[in-house]
């Protein structure tokens, strides 16, 4: 007897059609995934210019932070500025004897970090008088923190060897000391430079803390007779004082 021939339908079965259907679909799913997570810079810098934008901020009234721009702040200016001065890989080896040293300085204290800038404001023996090079140096830490809130802190110094040429014009070297740094401080806030007074605090450290211990001239105790420009991280508005009647101390 003779043996029925199969009839076969041509084609796939329907089972593979429908998983071929959903290995597409999730192949173009995964492939969206890679793309929204790689974002370009250039593309994140066009969209935060349009947030600017929309937001009314044409003129420089703000920015929108970003990890393409970590120079938002003052703080984070100064820190990066630090970060690309100091090349050192051992900045603690410095040719000049002392605490300071040649780099910037970076303090962690209560109300945040405190950056030394502007480098040392230095005065003749027994003088509280700002030379020209002293007055350079300021206007370019005006520069650097003019339109922020931050307090400034000015530490005025003096050299030991200073007591002789005191001359009757200071009581001692405290009273040298800050006198120096409110010189700086008038310099500061002159209309001519245009900082605020409130933003200031004055430390007077008289020798306590010199950089040049063994010298024993006036020119190596130049650096003794210095007043030291300090950026704290905190804001003038932390330290207001009381509101005028209010009796609370």
């Amino acid at each position: 007897m003779a043996k029925k021939k199969c009839k076969c339908v041509p084609g796939a079965p329907e089972w593979m059609v429908t998983f071929s259907d959903m290995m597409t679909l999730l192949l173009c799913f995964f492939v969206l995934i890679v793309s929204f997570s790689e974002i370009k810079e250039e593309e994140w810098k066009v969209m935060v210019t349009e947030m600017q934008e929309s937001l009314g901020l044409h003129q420089g009234g703000g920015a929108i932070p970003s990890d393409s721009d970590p120079k938002l702040t003052l703080m984070e200016k100064l820190e990066h500025l630090a970060v690309r001065q100091n090349r050192d890989p051992n900045p603690s080896n410095t040719d000049d004897p002392g605490m300071e040293g040649r780099d910037t300085t970076v303090t962690r204290v209560r109300e945040g970090m405190l950056f030394a800038i502007g480098g040392r404001i230095t005065f003749e023996p027994g003088s509280a008088d700002l030379s020209d090079k002293a007055r350079d140096q300021l206007d370019q830490i005006v520069k650097q923190v003019r339109g922020y809130n931050n307090v400034i802190e000015l530490r005025g110094h003096a050299s030991s060897m200073e007591e002789s040429a005191l001359d009757g014009r200071y009581h001692d070297l405290w009273e040298l000391s800050a006198a120096r740094a409110r010189a700086v401080m008038a310099y500061l806030t002159s209309p001519a430079a245009g900082l605020k007074p409130e933003r200031f605090r004055l430390i007077a450290n008289a020798d306590r803390e010199p950089l040049a211990q063994r010298a024993y001239t006036a020119a190596d105790q130049a650096p003794n007779r210095r007043v030291e420009v300090l950026v704290s991280e905190a804001l003038r508005q932390q330290f207001t004082g009381p509101e005028k009647g209010n009796d609370r101390p």
